[in-house]
């Protein structure tokens, strides 16, 4: 699974940052909003990135995070 462009300088472990691209491309899926590159999935993008500074790990969890993130937005 490609990286997205705002998770491939991030202190993350490779196992983490495949965690936080797959829920990235999940909810953008769930959002509609395809494989494009704006500022819309760049809000994406920080939402799944604040949920793994928590510390989430867990696919769900992080799903879930993101979302909750977004709607707060």
């Amino acid at each position: 699974m490609p990286v997205y462009r705002l998770f491939r300088h991030v202190p993350f472990d490779p196992e983490h940052v495949d965690l936080m691209s797959s829920v990235f491309e999940q909810v953008s899926l769930e959002l509609g909003l395809g494989e494009r590159e704006d500022a819309i999935r760049d809000l994406v993008a920080q939402a799944v990135l604040e949920c793994a500074q928590r510390g989430i790990r867990h696919p769900e969890e992080m799903r879930r995070c993101t979302h909750e993130a977004l709607e707060a937005a």
